[in-house]
């Protein structure tokens, strides 16, 4: 299975991310924000297709967290996670493939991790040229890096600085 692809935009992502975010918040005895981020939360916005689910909880109930969401199947990956956010995937049955890739974001409302998930995806959806322009940029990245991971990231790299600089300044008004 090839990781860097670009798919096209499916409605079914919000249906998918809602079953998903119903599923986690059941077996979460604590506050917990759950959301949709990533490209397949940007309609439109074309990708891998991976569902991408940020969860925002209190500093003190991460490790609970963790546990929560390995019982529940996801893989934690620590070499992709940092002092703030904890990285999971998991591959669940999918009605459009065999199965589909889902990570979550497991951080805490006051980091800069949250704040920059939600963020952009809230720049790419209100920004529909900034929306195209991006995709485009994942099209060529994911048909010239030929499964190139370094290669890909580095071909985004532009687009991202400059989407966060919009973000950053739209913020400081």
């Amino acid at each position: 299975m090839n990781k860097y692809v670009f798919k096209p935009y499916s409605p079914l992502f919000p249906n998918l991310f809602a079953k998903e975010k119903a599923r986690i918040i059941q077996h979460f005895l604590f506050p917990a924000s759950i959301e949709h981020v990533g490209s397949t939360a940007v309609p439109g916005l074309g990708g891998k297709g991976i569902i991408d689910i940020a969860i925002a909880v209190e500093k003190d109930c991460m490790e609970e967290a963790k546990n929560k969401l390995q019982k529940l199947d996801y893989e934690f990956r620590p070499s992709f996670s940092t002092p703030d956010r904890f990285y999971f995937i998991a591959y669940l049955p999918d009605p459009e493939e065999s199965s589909r890739r889902y990570h979550i974001h497991l951080t805490y409302p006051q980091t800069k991790e949250w704040k920059e998930l939600i963020g952009f995806r809230d720049y790419l959806r209100t920004h529909p040229e900034t929306m195209e322009e991006y995709a485009n940029v994942k099209k060529q990245a994911a048909e010239i890096a030929n499964q190139d991971g370094d290669q890909y990231r580095k071909m985004k790299e532009p687009i991202l600085q400059k989407i966060n600089a919009f973000i950053k300044g739209s913020n400081a008004k």
